[in-house]
């Protein structure tokens, strides 16, 4: 079991920063911001009486009262409603960033002011676990869990959310409504997800492809410096080049080269705001020359890297 492995190596550095916070008098709150785990260890937590939309860029195992455990990787979506009294459990992989946007909204809100009717929000654990479905039983008083593959648009508002340049009364009304745009772009896709036929099994090929993506993906972001080039990357998992990167969009969204450029431009950006390096060195650290890494920098996020400091 990879995410629950024994270690020999030391704790890795714990760290945590929040980039956006916003707490509304009715309950509503939205944070963003990265974390590390120093071991891989179950932290069990209360579920929030609510709905609770998390888009996670991380590893993570999750489990929800005695359910069998979902391994999630990669950007993904997820909702957890609940009414009622209902723990669960998170086991963050050691050592790996997560990257993550959270929005809260209680039940009174989403009924009274959103429209959001209980029906629906129960019909999304019609599933039975399985990627891109609910989890549970769909009852009144059941917690009910979805979870799918972060699409371009759910990315895209949270690293709007992580890097908002508003102050004072324009930057609360900027996080609230880009947590609700976030919100409905999750429940728009649960809604719309197909569930999936219990007894058709997936091709062995997919899973292969599946398998090779995930493997890309964690060559492309093992050394930022020196990244493999997708045609050596294909090669070497033995698919062509076309086929591995419609693998990988099909597993994270974007092509392996959009990707690697905004793990890059991502990594960068936190280098620089941590304050130990100069942007000339941050982007040395992430295989860009210093002016490149400037251009595209700003046009990534709007701002040039110098201004961060």
């Amino acid at each position: 079991m990879p995410f629950l492995r024994a270690r020999a190596a030391a704790p890795a550095a714990e760290y945590h920063r929040v980039d956006a916070a916003l707490d509304l008098a009715n309950g509503c709150s939205l944070r963003a911001g990265v974390f590390r785990r120093g071991v891989t260890e179950w932290r069990e937590e209360s579920l929030y009486p609510g709905l609770k939309v998390i888009l996670l860029d991380g590893q993570v195992r999750s489990r929800v009262e005695d359910r069998a455990p979902l391994a999630l990787r990669g950007p993904t979506l997820c909702l957890a409603w609940s009414l009622g009294q209902a723990e669960g459990a998170d086991a963050f992989e050691a050592g790996v960033d997560q990257r993550y946007a959270l929005v809260t909204l209680p039940a009174a809100s989403l009924w009274h002011e959103l429209g959001v009717e209980p029906d629906f929000l129960r019909a999304l654990g019609r599933g039975d676990g399985h990627p891109g479905a609910g989890s549970g039983t769909a009852s009144d008083g059941d917690p009910v869990i979805w979870h799918g593959a972060a699409g371009r648009e759910a990315r895209r508002i949270a690293d709007q959310v992580r890097v908002c340049r508003y102050e004072g009364p324009a930057r609360g009304l900027y996080l609230a409504a880009k947590g609700l745009e976030l919100a409905a772009i999750a429940l728009a896709q649960a809604g719309q997800a197909p569930l999936p036929d219990p007894r058709a099994a997936a091709p062995l090929a997919a899973v292969r492809d599946l398998d090779a993506a995930h493997e890309a993906r964690r060559r492309l972001t093992a050394d930022l410096r020196g990244a493999p080039a997708s045609s050596v990357l294909a090669r070497e998992l033995g698919l062509h080049t076309r086929r591995l990167d419609q693998a990988f969009k099909r597993a994270f969204g974007v092509s392996m080269a959009r990707y690697l450029q905004e793990t890059r431009l991502t990594h960068g950006r936190e280098l620089i705001l941590s304050g130990g390096l100069s942007v000339s060195e941050a982007a040395w650290h992430v295989g860009y020359a210093p002016a490149h890494f400037s251009v595209a920098f700003r046009r990534r996020f709007g701002v040039r890297p110098s201004d961060l400091r």
